[in-house]
């Protein structure tokens, strides 16, 4: 949570100094229509992830996204593949509360940023070299705020609802005697609560179709994740 706050302090103070105009985009152009591959690492385990984002007509968009990345259990690797699909909606903020008017008064703000909404499913595959596979697929939400300058630094805070699904090896219950074949056994575990993920998202447009970020997230169920990537822009 410190690294969280403290790449969040520094993100905003770079996104105060942004440059306007430097790539002659309105201040709130942000993109929905992309391409990118990212590169992660948590505490026991690292990645890869590819995500595709496409504008739709009005404030509709779609998003599909595949992880790869390795799970250790009791000296054991898994490999575990995450592929999702939403379907998401946004709109300026000036859109909205300009659209409230009280006593004849109605307001006038720039949409200084946006909020999102993100609908779909998840499926998650775990393999392993031990006859071990397992899948299932579970209702995925994301939602947030995206705001900063697209012509140099943009930010984004989520909230991303799912529930998770762990490799555990075995415990010997209370009272039992269990052998050590029964606690080297490993299980395939969906967590009965969803769980809820809070990340930050930093990103630099170096031109007009690319740019670069860095995103910091935790989660109730698995470990804090660092995550850097490469953006093409449509």
């Amino acid at each position: 949570m410190k690294n969280f706050k403290l790449v969040a302090l520094v993100i905003l103070s770079l996104t105060a100094i942004s440059e306007d105009g430097r790539l002659d985009r309105d201040p709130n152009d942000y993109k929905y229509t992309s391409l990118g591959i990212y590169a992660f690492d948590a505490k026991d385990d690292s990645g890869l992830e590819a995500k595709f984002s496409l504008s739709l007509p009005g404030p509709l968009y779609l998003v599909a996204e595949a992880k790869a990345d390795g799970v250790n259990v009791d000296n054991e690797t898994y490999d575990k593949f995450t592929k999702a699909i939403r379907i998401g909606a946004h709109v300026g903020i000036g859109d909205v509360l300009n659209s409230i008017s009280a006593g004849g008064v109605s307001l006038k703000l720039e949409n200084f940023l946006d909020v999102f909404l993100e609908l779909g499913i998840k499926a998650t595959d775990i393999d392993s070299d031990i006859n071990f596979s397992e899948s299932d697929s579970q209702a995925n939400v994301i939602t947030g705020i995206r705001f900063g300058n697209s012509n140099a630094w943009e930010g984004k805070i989520f909230v991303d609802f799912s529930k998770e699904t762990e490799v555990v090896q075995q415990k010997c219950p209370v009272n039992l005697i269990c052998t050590a074949f029964e606690t080297s056994q490993v299980t395939y575990v969906l967590d009965d609560e969803t769980d809820q993920k809070f990340g930050f998202v930093a990103t630099y447009n170096l031109n007009k179709k690319s740019a670069v970020t860095i995103e910091t997230s935790t989660s109730k169920v698995l470990d804090s994740v660092i995550k850097i990537g490469y953006q093409i822009n449509f």
